[in-house]
């Protein structure tokens, strides 16, 4: 696969999850009815009956923004530079996969509530594994 293409669709993912934390930032609900029904869904803390502060996961969104951001000029520009895209690549890569592998071990995200447990391990783990992958692509391409 070419870096454009994994630069481009990596960029507009993680755009997108941006874009829905920034909206859970300001009190949107989707894809749940309610606030605690959200918590469950895409939280997962099993004591938590409210989303995290407005300040905290906009923090994430900005995140997600900036890690989109060194896809784009990764892939999209084509920018070089070792110490100022590819090395911010790879330690990208790395905390995905991180994250990205937690769903199946031992610890914090053990005891996560339902739905959130299943859709982490079915679907929002394997996606963030997969950004992983396009991050360490991107890191070591030779474009």
């Amino acid at each position: 696969m070419r870096p454009l293409t994994v630069g481009v669709v990596t960029a507009l993912a993680l755009l997108a999850l941006a874009l829905i934390h920034a909206y859970w930032a300001f009190g949107g609900l989707w894809p749940a009815q309610s606030e605690p029904a959200l918590v469950n869904t895409v939280v997962g803390i099993t004591h938590a009956q409210a989303m995290p502060p407005r300040d905290l996961t906009l923090a994430v969104a900005a995140a997600l923004l900036v890690a989109s951001g060194f896809a784009f000029v990764r892939g999209v520009l084509g920018w070089q530079s070792g110490l100022w895209v590819r090395l911010p690549l790879a330690g990208l890569a790395l905390i995905f996969a991180v994250r990205g592998i937690m769903a199946y071990l031992p610890g914090p995200l053990a005891g996560a509530t339902e739905p959130f447990a299943q859709l982490n391990a079915y679907a929002y783990s394997p996606g963030i594994l997969v950004l992983a992958m396009a991050f360490a692509y991107l890191a070591g391409s030779r474009r």
